[in-house]
């Protein structure tokens, strides 16, 4: 077998602590979606799970999305209609990842959105612009 052996969550360069016992997996970027206003939210997982997409260590990650080439922040943040789950200074300091192209729907005519993130966020798909 070859590549990586798996690496549990705490030792993962992706996994970040949260306040508690566990953290957020910040491997992958958020996937566009047909919703309009949607904020990212990233996994829960437990310090001793583990994937075959961890690496571990802490070098060469993206500590923020502002710092992504896939990250668009409009000049005074974002103003949605629907501001979901996020108070209005967050949205004053997000912008859209666009890592991702939406995918096909099953139904002709959606439209394209892409997920909103803090410029403080960051994931494992950033690349430094």
């Amino acid at each position: 077998m070859s590549g990586n052996p798996a690496v549990t969550c705490a030792q993962c360069v992706y996994w970040r602590q949260t306040p508690g016992r566990g953290g957020l997996c910040r491997r992958r970027a958020p996937e566009a979606t047909v919703r309009a206003e949607q904020v990212a939210h990233w996994p829960h997982t437990e310090p001793g799970q583990g994937c075959g997409d961890g690496v571990a260590g802490t070098a060469n990650r993206i500590d923020n999305c502002k710092s992504c080439v896939f990250w668009r922040r409009y000049p005074g943040g974002m103003h949605p209609m629907n501001r979901g789950d996020m108070p209005n200074d967050w949205w004053a300091h997000a912008g859209l990842c666009m890592r991702h192209a939406p995918a096909p729907a099953i139904e002709p005519g959606p439209r394209g959105f892409w997920r909103a993130t803090a410029e403080t966020d960051y994931c494992g798909e950033g690349v430094f612009s």
